[in-house]
Order: structure tokens, then C-alpha cells, then sequence
């Protein structure tokens, strides 16, 4: 099996710009390129500023005219132009999907992607066959804004998400989009940030049916230079969004199926395509900063725990956990720490309750757990439990961090919405009594 250098398949038409220079500099090599990243280069290491880097220092108040080597920058993969692409794969993980190819003397040859990877190894036949529906197995989620949110709200949660694009929708039916390159562009004409997203959203959506070929869908990403593809099904409902990563994912794990009783030197492709596919199911169900349930996943886990209740004619109540104030412990004492008691705070809940309960991240500071042959009383000791722990627990810095909780239990003809808008409710009802405090919603 012949496996080409990287040197042949690298791409040396490179957007830099220099260390040295301003945040402004790589802004605007961004729009006049109409690129969502630029390399930046320093000798023989390079780093990479994305658009969610733009975001991040616009909202930390970074005067664009600041050197680009006195900000925070992720590094870049990097590897001989001589190696091949065996080499590469051990390099690619889900925030990298760029790969330096240098020089012998560390300077910049060319970048590879994942894209470059599978199109020199990948059989046609694969491409043709497998349906985008087959990617779905893990819930691939997405966000959704209604059209009145505000701008300041969507650059909050693109600043800090996984995904750099999310979908403007009323009900199942999508509006607009909204991309990290519709987001450069806001940043860049200086916009306020109270307008609505539907004054700056692109419309329509151009949407692929999730029974298109992966064939398919990497060549409708290659003709209209996408980063993304918006499914549907049938009747044009938003099923979610897959990127380029997750085509090639899916293609790799296939063509391991056929090909591993052939090819010697595929075995160690197959135990690098495991890795990876771990580290896509973990980043799928796994909340990246607290590494507990994230939000999709316990979603997912309701439905079955839920069902197991009924059949059981078991109790089952739901909790929703919010740090009070914490807006003042980010802006005070800044994002870094905020995220040390976001961290400490899920391993203090997730020891103080049993293996069998559901914890997840809602959203931010907000947090839901689920617990199962627990009515209120039960839970609202529970709840006691965790809010006194966390008075009593002092975090470096910050000192005393308290909690808004609110509980409901769950019925037999509830919904997740249903049972997440009692719990709210209830949460609230703490936040409006002076917060610090568990409140149980009536039992109806």
C-alpha cells in the first residue's frame, strides 16, 4: 500500500502573518482572504488564531492594536514535509484540523487537513455508499437562537462552544444560520451588540437530507467552501449539524471493515481510528470543561431512565442546581477562574451522590441532576446537602460560592421540557427568596 509524503499533498498557499504584528493585522488578512483562521508564524513554531479568538479577545475588552505575541495563542501540530500520512493521523484531534508540514530547518512548507488525508487514501466506493444518516448514531446536537436573541447573547455562547456556527429557528423550521465567519464580519463593521441576529444572520439556509452519500455531502462542502452541513429529514426538520470531521470519522471506521483482512500496515490506521473515535463519542456525551454528562447526552439519558421509572411505578425526581451570582466571579476574577469553580463544584456534587444519579451541565452555571427512586422530600434533602457543601467549601480567590436549587419529581406523563420548566420555576423561586436556598415545587 502506498502511502505519499506530505510533502506532495500539502498545501504551500499559506495565509500567514507574522508574530509581531496586531490583532487587527490578522483580522483583516480574514476578510480579505474570507478565511475563518491564520497561521501565525514565529520562526519555527506557528500557532493558529480562529475566529473564536476574535470573539474571546473582543470580549475581554484586548485592544485589537495589541502584538499578536502577547496573546494567547493554541500552537499548531507540526511535522516533516518527508513524513507521510500514517505519521499525520496520529497528529489530528477534533481542534486541530490543520497540520503544519515544515521545512528540514522548522520553516513552514505547507498545511494539511483532514480533507487532503482522506482524499489520497480513501476508497470511492465508501464515499458513495454510506449515508449521512449513519453519523447520527451519537446525537450530533446544535444550537438553535430564536431570531429576537440579542447579539451580546450569541457571541456569549459562541465565545466559549464547541461549534462555531448556530441555526436561527421558529419551531423545526430554520430561518437563518449564523457562522463564525458571519461573526468576523459583525466584529469587524463594529456592530452593536443589542441587535437582533435576525438583522445579521444569513438566509436561507442551504440544508442537505440526511439520506445523502458522505460522497455527497465532502463534495457539497468542497463546491460551496462550507465548514458545515445543516441535515434534515424528510420534512425539512433540522436533525443537526456535521462537519467535515464527522464525515471523515465515519469513512475511516467503514473502510477499517474491509480492509484489515488485506493490508498489514492497516492495523496501526485502525488502533489511531479507535482513538479518535473515542475521543469523538467522549466529546459527544462528555461536557468538555467538567467533563460530567453534557447537555445532549442527558437529554438522551432521560428518555431511558424515565421509561424504566414508569415500568418500575418507581419515583424519580429532577434537580436544577444554579451558582448564584456567578456573573460576578467571571467578571471580577476572570474567566480562568470561574472555570476552576465550574470544575470544582461538578466533582463536589459528582462525590456526594450516588453512582446510580444523572449529572450533567445544563448550560453555563447551570447544572440538573436526576435521581432516581427519590421523591421531593427525599430529594430535597439531597439538595440541602449539596447547597451546604458548597457554602461550606472555600474556592482560592473567589471564597464563598453559593447555589439557587430547585427540585420537581417527575411524573408519568412528563417531558424533559415539562420537568426542566417545574424544576426551573422552583430554582427561581429560590433565586427571588434570596438564593442560597433549596425550594421544592407543590406536588400536583
Amino acid at each position: 500500500m502506498f502511502f505519499p509524503t506530505l510533502g506532495l499533498i500539502a498545501t504551500t498557499n499559506v495565509i500567514t502573518v507574522d508574530i509581531h504584528h496586531t490583532i487587527q493585522d490578522a483580522l483583516n488578512k480574514m476578510h480579505t482572504h474570507n478565511h475563518r483562521s491564520v497561521v501565525v508564524v514565529n520562526k519555527t513554531l506557528h500557532y493558529i488564531i480562529t475566529t473564536k479568538d476574535i470573539i474571546r479577545l473582543k470580549l475581554e475588552g484586548v485592544p485589537f492594536s495589541t502584538p499578536l505575541s502577547q496573546v494567547t495563542l493554541r500552537p499548531l501540530p507540526l511535522i516533516d514535509k518527508e513524513s507521510n500520512i500514517i505519521n499525520a493521523l496520529n497528529l489530528t484531534n477534533n481542534e486541530d484540523e490543520h497540520i503544519c508540514v515544515c521545512n528540514p530547518d522548522g520553516s513552514l512548507y505547507g498545511l494539511v487537513t483532514n480533507s487532503d488525508i482522506v482524499a489520497s487514501v480513501d476508497p470511492q466506493v465508501i464515499l458513495d455508499t454510506l449515508q449521512i444518516a449513519t453519523i447520527f448514531d451519537k446525537k450530533y446536537g446544535y444550537k438553535s437562537f430564536l431570531p429576537d436573541t440579542s447579539m451580546a447573547e450569541v457571541m456569549e455562547f459562541m465565545k466559549d462552544s464547541i461549534s462555531d456556527c448556530v441555526i436561527i429557528q421558529e419551531g423545526n423550521a430554520p430561518l437563518g444560520i449564523f457562522t463564525s465567519k458571519d461573526m468576523l464580519r459583525f466584529i469587524g463593521e463594529e456592530n452593536p451588540s443589542h441587535i437582533k441576529v435576525r438583522e445579521v444572520m444569513s438566509s436561507p439556509v442551504e440544508t442537505m437530507t440526511h439520506k445523502a452519500s458522505i460522497g455527497e455531502g465532502l463534495e457539497y462542502l468542497r463546491s460551496r467552501n462550507f465548514k458545515r452541513i445543516v441535515v434534515t429529514d424528510d420534512e425539512g426538520h433540522v436533525l443537526g449539524i456535521v462537519t467535515q470531521e464527522d464525515l471523515i470519522s465515519r469513512t475511516y471506521l467503514k473502510w477499517s471493515q474491509l480492509m484489515q483482512d488485506h493490508f498489514r500496515q492497516f492495523e496501526e490506521i485502525t488502533q489511531i481510528l479507535q482513538q479518535k473515535n473515542q475521543h469523538l463519542t467522549q466529546l459527544a456525551t462528555k461536557d468538555s470543561l467538567t467533563e460530567i454528562h453534557n447537555r445532549h447526552m442527558f437529554s438522551e439519558l432521560f428518555g431511558k431512565e424515565h421509561s424504566f421509572a414508569k415500568r418500575q411505578q418507581s419515583k424519580l425526581s429532577l434537580m436544577m442546581i444554579d451558582l448564584d451570582c456567578f456573573k460576578q466571579v467571571n467578571d471580577t476574577y476572570g474567566h480562568n477562574i470561574g472555570d476552576y469553580v465550574l470544575k470544582d463544584f461538578s466533582a463536589l456534587v459528582s462525590s456526594s451522590v450516588r453512582e446510580a444519579d444523572l449529572f450533567a451541565r445544563w448550560g453555563g452555571e447551570e447544572f440538573v441532576l436526576l435521581l432516581r427512586n427519590a421523591g421531593c422530600e427525599e430529594a430535597f434533602g439531597v439538595g440541602e446537602k449539596i447547597r451546604s457543601l458548597l457554602e461550606a467549601q472555600r474556592f482560592d480567590e473567589v471564597g464563598c460560592v453559593t447555589c439557587s436549587i430547585g427540585i420537581t419529581e417527575v411524573y408519568s406523563d412528563d417531558t424533559l421540557t415539562s420537568a426542566i420548566e417545574r424544576a426551573d420555576s422552583a430554582m427561581y423561586s429560590a433565586k427571588n427568596a434570596g438564593r442560597n436556598r433549596t425550594v421544592a415545587c407543590e406536588v400536583e
